[in-house]
Protein backbone atom coordinates (compact mmCIF):
# COMPACT_ATOMS: atom_id res chain seq x y z
CA UNK A 1 0.00 0.00 0.00
CA UNK A 2 1.33 3.42 -0.95
CA UNK A 3 2.01 5.65 2.03
CA UNK A 4 -0.37 8.45 1.01
CA UNK A 5 -3.20 5.94 0.67
CA UNK A 6 -3.06 5.93 4.48
CA UNK A 7 -4.40 9.50 4.52
CA UNK A 8 -8.16 9.45 4.97
CA UNK A 9 -9.99 12.43 3.48
CA UNK A 10 -13.24 14.14 4.37
CA UNK A 11 -14.71 16.94 2.24
CA UNK A 12 -17.79 19.06 2.91
CA UNK A 13 -19.16 22.00 0.91
CA UNK A 14 -22.18 24.15 1.68
CA UNK A 15 -23.58 27.24 -0.01
CA UNK A 16 -24.51 28.65 3.40
CA UNK A 17 -26.82 31.66 3.20
CA UNK A 18 -25.34 32.96 -0.05
CA UNK A 19 -27.16 32.96 -3.38
CA UNK A 20 -24.35 31.23 -5.23
CA UNK A 21 -21.53 28.81 -4.44
CA UNK A 22 -18.19 30.37 -5.36
CA UNK A 23 -15.83 27.96 -3.58
CA UNK A 24 -13.88 25.15 -5.23
CA UNK A 25 -11.56 22.46 -3.94
CA UNK A 26 -9.11 19.97 -5.38
CA UNK A 27 -7.33 16.76 -4.34
CA UNK A 28 -4.38 15.53 -6.39
CA UNK A 29 -2.27 12.40 -5.98
CA UNK A 30 0.73 11.04 -7.85
CA UNK A 31 1.63 7.78 -6.05
CA UNK A 32 4.67 7.14 -8.21
CA UNK A 33 6.27 10.31 -6.85
CA UNK A 34 4.81 10.07 -3.31
CA UNK A 35 2.87 13.28 -4.00
CA UNK A 36 -0.42 14.37 -2.43
CA UNK A 37 -2.25 17.69 -2.24
CA UNK A 38 -5.47 19.04 -0.73
CA UNK A 39 -6.58 22.55 -1.73
CA UNK A 40 -9.41 25.00 -1.03
CA UNK A 41 -10.24 28.04 -3.18
CA UNK A 42 -12.66 30.72 -1.94
CA UNK A 43 -13.93 32.71 -4.91
CA UNK A 44 -15.47 36.16 -4.88
CA UNK A 45 -17.23 38.12 -7.60
CA UNK A 46 -17.97 34.84 -9.38
CA UNK A 47 -16.44 31.37 -9.33
CA UNK A 48 -14.42 31.34 -12.56
CA UNK A 49 -11.16 32.26 -10.82
CA UNK A 50 -11.64 29.58 -8.15
CA UNK A 51 -12.35 26.91 -10.76
CA UNK A 52 -9.39 28.00 -12.88
CA UNK A 53 -7.04 27.95 -9.89
CA UNK A 54 -8.24 24.51 -8.79
CA UNK A 55 -7.75 23.14 -12.28
CA UNK A 56 -4.39 24.75 -13.07
CA UNK A 57 -2.16 25.35 -10.04
CA UNK A 58 -1.24 21.77 -9.17
CA UNK A 59 -1.18 20.42 -12.75
CA UNK A 60 1.17 23.30 -13.61
CA UNK A 61 3.32 22.46 -10.59
CA UNK A 62 3.41 18.73 -11.33
CA UNK A 63 4.42 19.33 -14.94
CA UNK A 64 7.24 21.66 -13.88
CA UNK A 65 8.36 19.45 -10.98
CA UNK A 66 8.52 16.26 -13.02
CA UNK A 67 10.63 18.07 -15.60
CA UNK A 68 12.95 19.31 -12.85
CA UNK A 69 13.39 15.75 -11.56
CA UNK A 70 14.93 14.83 -14.91
CA UNK A 71 17.79 17.25 -14.23
CA UNK A 72 20.87 16.57 -12.08
CA UNK A 73 20.03 17.24 -8.44
CA UNK A 74 22.23 20.33 -8.15
CA UNK A 75 20.47 21.93 -11.14
CA UNK A 76 16.91 21.39 -9.88
CA UNK A 77 14.78 24.33 -8.77
CA UNK A 78 13.45 23.93 -5.21
CA UNK A 79 9.88 22.73 -4.80
CA UNK A 80 8.86 25.89 -2.94
CA UNK A 81 9.89 28.01 -5.92
CA UNK A 82 7.92 25.79 -8.30
CA UNK A 83 4.84 26.13 -6.09
CA UNK A 84 5.27 29.90 -6.00
CA UNK A 85 5.58 30.03 -9.78
CA UNK A 86 2.43 27.91 -10.12
CA UNK A 87 0.40 30.40 -8.09
CA UNK A 88 1.68 33.32 -10.15
CA UNK A 89 1.00 31.42 -13.38
CA UNK A 90 -2.60 30.79 -12.31
CA UNK A 91 -3.00 34.49 -11.56
CA UNK A 92 -1.67 35.37 -15.01
CA UNK A 93 -4.04 32.84 -16.59
CA UNK A 94 -7.08 34.31 -14.81
CA UNK A 95 -6.11 37.87 -15.75
CA UNK A 96 -5.34 37.05 -19.39
CA UNK A 97 -8.68 35.28 -19.76
CA UNK A 98 -10.45 38.48 -18.76
CA UNK A 99 -11.96 37.23 -15.49
CA UNK A 100 -12.53 40.17 -13.13
CA UNK A 101 -13.35 37.86 -10.22
CA UNK A 102 -10.78 36.48 -7.82
CA UNK A 103 -10.10 33.71 -5.34
CA UNK A 104 -8.12 33.08 -2.21
CA UNK A 105 -6.19 29.82 -2.07
CA UNK A 106 -4.66 27.40 0.39
CA UNK A 107 -2.98 24.13 -0.48
CA UNK A 108 -1.39 21.46 1.72
CA UNK A 109 1.21 19.60 -0.33
CA UNK A 110 3.01 16.41 0.70
CA UNK A 111 6.01 14.78 -0.95
CA UNK A 112 6.65 11.76 1.27
CA UNK A 113 6.75 13.32 4.78
CA UNK A 114 7.89 16.74 3.50
CA UNK A 115 5.04 19.28 3.58
CA UNK A 116 4.38 22.67 2.04
CA UNK A 117 1.49 24.79 3.34
CA UNK A 118 0.79 27.45 0.71
CA UNK A 119 -1.69 30.29 1.03
CA UNK A 120 -2.79 33.49 -0.63
CA UNK A 121 -5.59 35.36 1.17
CA UNK A 122 -7.47 34.18 4.25
CA UNK A 123 -8.12 30.52 3.47
CA UNK A 124 -6.33 28.74 6.27
CA UNK A 125 -4.54 25.47 7.08
CA UNK A 126 -4.27 24.14 10.64
CA UNK A 127 -2.66 20.95 11.86
CA UNK A 128 -2.98 18.98 15.06
CA UNK A 129 0.09 18.70 17.30
CA UNK A 130 -0.39 16.28 20.23
CA UNK A 131 -3.18 17.86 22.28
CA UNK A 132 -2.94 21.24 20.54
CA UNK A 133 -3.04 22.83 17.12
CA UNK A 134 -0.68 24.88 14.92
CA UNK A 135 -1.73 27.31 12.19
CA UNK A 136 0.51 26.87 9.15
CA UNK A 137 -0.80 29.85 7.18
CA UNK A 138 -1.02 33.59 7.77
CA UNK A 139 -4.17 35.49 6.80
CA UNK A 140 -3.52 38.24 4.27
CA UNK A 141 -5.78 41.01 5.52
CA UNK A 142 -5.56 44.68 4.39
CA UNK A 143 -5.03 45.96 7.95
CA UNK A 144 -1.96 43.78 8.60
CA UNK A 145 0.75 46.48 8.88
CA UNK A 146 3.05 45.01 6.22
CA UNK A 147 0.16 44.50 3.80
CA UNK A 148 -1.20 48.00 4.41
CA UNK A 149 2.25 49.48 3.82
CA UNK A 150 2.66 47.56 0.56
CA UNK A 151 -0.76 48.65 -0.71
CA UNK A 152 -0.14 52.30 0.15
CA UNK A 153 3.35 52.19 -1.38
CA UNK A 154 1.70 51.07 -4.63
CA UNK A 155 -0.75 53.98 -4.52
CA UNK A 156 -3.73 52.14 -3.08
CA UNK A 157 -5.69 52.67 0.10
CA UNK A 158 -7.59 50.70 2.74
CA UNK A 159 -10.88 51.84 4.27
CA UNK A 160 -13.31 50.04 6.53
CA UNK A 161 -16.81 49.11 5.49
CA UNK A 162 -17.61 46.61 8.21
CA UNK A 163 -14.05 45.29 7.82
CA UNK A 164 -10.92 46.82 6.25
CA UNK A 165 -11.11 46.66 2.45
CA UNK A 166 -8.63 47.40 -0.33
CA UNK A 167 -9.95 50.38 -2.33
CA UNK A 168 -13.06 50.02 -0.17
CA UNK A 169 -13.91 46.79 -1.99
CA UNK A 170 -11.99 43.62 -1.11
CA UNK A 171 -11.46 42.33 2.44
CA UNK A 172 -8.25 40.42 1.61
CA UNK A 173 -4.95 41.85 0.43
CA UNK A 174 -3.83 38.89 -1.67
CA UNK A 175 -5.71 36.70 -4.11
CA UNK A 176 -5.52 35.09 -7.51
CA UNK A 177 -7.23 37.28 -10.10
CA UNK A 178 -9.06 40.50 -9.17
CA UNK A 179 -7.80 42.30 -12.23
CA UNK A 180 -9.49 45.65 -11.40
CA UNK A 181 -7.59 45.81 -8.10
CA UNK A 182 -4.09 45.26 -9.46
CA UNK A 183 -1.42 46.12 -8.39
CA UNK A 184 -2.74 46.47 -4.83
CA UNK A 185 -3.98 42.88 -4.72
CA UNK A 186 -1.15 40.41 -5.39
CA UNK A 187 -1.02 36.66 -5.89
CA UNK A 188 2.30 36.17 -4.09
CA UNK A 189 1.85 33.09 -1.88
CA UNK A 190 3.26 32.47 1.57
CA UNK A 191 4.84 29.02 1.89
CA UNK A 192 5.56 27.18 5.14
CA UNK A 193 7.87 24.23 4.54
CA UNK A 194 8.68 21.41 6.92
CA UNK A 195 8.41 17.77 7.88
CA UNK A 196 5.54 15.96 9.53
CA UNK A 197 6.05 14.10 12.80
CA UNK A 198 4.25 11.44 14.78
CA UNK A 199 2.47 14.21 16.73
CA UNK A 200 0.48 15.30 13.66
CA UNK A 201 -2.94 13.65 13.75
CA UNK A 202 -5.22 15.79 11.56
CA UNK A 203 -4.95 18.69 9.14
CA UNK A 204 -7.83 20.99 8.16
CA UNK A 205 -7.97 23.26 5.10
CA UNK A 206 -10.98 25.59 5.12
CA UNK A 207 -12.20 28.95 3.84
CA UNK A 208 -13.04 31.96 6.00
CA UNK A 209 -16.66 30.82 6.25
CA UNK A 210 -15.25 28.55 8.95
CA UNK A 211 -12.47 30.68 10.46
CA UNK A 212 -14.58 33.82 10.84
CA UNK A 213 -16.65 32.02 13.48
CA UNK A 214 -14.55 29.08 14.75
CA UNK A 215 -11.06 29.14 16.25
CA UNK A 216 -8.40 26.58 15.29
CA UNK A 217 -8.70 25.07 18.79
CA UNK A 218 -12.42 24.50 18.36
CA UNK A 219 -12.03 23.11 14.83
CA UNK A 220 -9.39 20.58 15.83
CA UNK A 221 -11.48 19.56 18.87
CA UNK A 222 -14.46 18.94 16.58
CA UNK A 223 -12.28 16.82 14.30
CA UNK A 224 -10.83 14.75 17.13
CA UNK A 225 -14.31 14.02 18.48
CA UNK A 226 -15.63 12.73 15.13
CA UNK A 227 -15.85 9.09 14.05
CA UNK A 228 -13.99 9.65 10.78
CA UNK A 229 -12.68 12.35 8.45
CA UNK A 230 -15.94 12.75 6.53
CA UNK A 231 -17.99 13.13 9.70
CA UNK A 232 -15.40 15.62 10.94
CA UNK A 233 -15.74 17.79 7.82
CA UNK A 234 -19.53 17.76 8.06
CA UNK A 235 -19.43 18.54 11.79
CA UNK A 236 -17.18 21.56 11.16
CA UNK A 237 -19.63 22.84 8.56
CA UNK A 238 -22.56 22.40 10.95
CA UNK A 239 -20.66 24.06 13.81
CA UNK A 240 -19.77 27.04 11.60
CA UNK A 241 -23.37 27.56 10.50
CA UNK A 242 -24.61 27.13 14.09
CA UNK A 243 -22.03 29.74 15.15
CA UNK A 244 -23.41 32.31 12.72
CA UNK A 245 -21.49 31.83 9.48
CA UNK A 246 -23.49 33.03 6.48
CA UNK A 247 -20.72 32.49 3.92
CA UNK A 248 -19.99 29.62 1.55
CA UNK A 249 -18.22 26.88 3.47
CA UNK A 250 -15.65 24.42 2.15
CA UNK A 251 -13.72 22.12 4.48
CA UNK A 252 -11.17 19.38 3.83
CA UNK A 253 -10.17 17.18 6.77
CA UNK A 254 -7.11 14.94 6.48
CA UNK A 255 -6.76 12.10 8.97
CA UNK A 256 -2.98 11.75 9.11
CA UNK A 257 -2.73 9.32 12.02
CA UNK A 258 -2.04 6.18 10.02
CA UNK A 259 0.39 8.07 7.79
CA UNK A 260 2.40 9.69 10.59
CA UNK A 261 2.37 6.78 13.06
CA UNK A 262 5.66 5.32 11.85
CA UNK A 263 7.55 8.48 10.88
CA UNK A 264 11.02 8.75 12.41
CA UNK A 265 10.36 12.30 13.67
CA UNK A 266 8.29 12.64 16.79
CA UNK A 267 7.63 16.35 16.36
CA UNK A 268 6.69 18.36 13.29
CA UNK A 269 9.63 20.41 12.09
CA UNK A 270 9.23 23.71 10.23
CA UNK A 271 12.38 24.46 8.27
CA UNK A 272 11.50 27.69 6.46
CA UNK A 273 8.80 30.23 5.67
CA UNK A 274 8.98 31.90 2.27
CA UNK A 275 7.11 35.09 1.41
CA UNK A 276 8.69 37.10 -1.39
CA UNK A 277 6.36 40.03 -0.73
CA UNK A 278 7.37 40.30 2.92
CA UNK A 279 11.04 39.39 2.96
CA UNK A 280 12.93 40.92 5.82
CA UNK A 281 10.04 40.88 8.29
CA UNK A 282 9.21 38.32 10.93
CA UNK A 283 7.19 35.51 9.34
CA UNK A 284 6.30 33.74 12.55
CA UNK A 285 3.45 31.27 12.67
CA UNK A 286 0.20 31.99 14.42
CA UNK A 287 -0.50 30.04 17.58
Amino acid sequence: MHEHSKIHIGVCEDIGYRNTMEDEHAIYQNPERSFFSAEVYDGHGGRKAAVAAAETITPYFLHAWLRELEKPLKEQSPVNELLRTSYLAADKYVIENGFDCGTTAAGFYLIEDHFYAVNCGDTRIVIGVYDGVSTLTLDHKPNVPEELQRIEDDGGYVVSFGVPRVQGILAVSRSIGDRPLKPYIIAEPRITEGYLGQENDFAVIACDGVWDVLSPDIVIAVVRAAANAQDAAENIKTSAIDSGSTDNITVIVLDLREFTANLHRQHMEIIKVIDKASEGRDSGLED
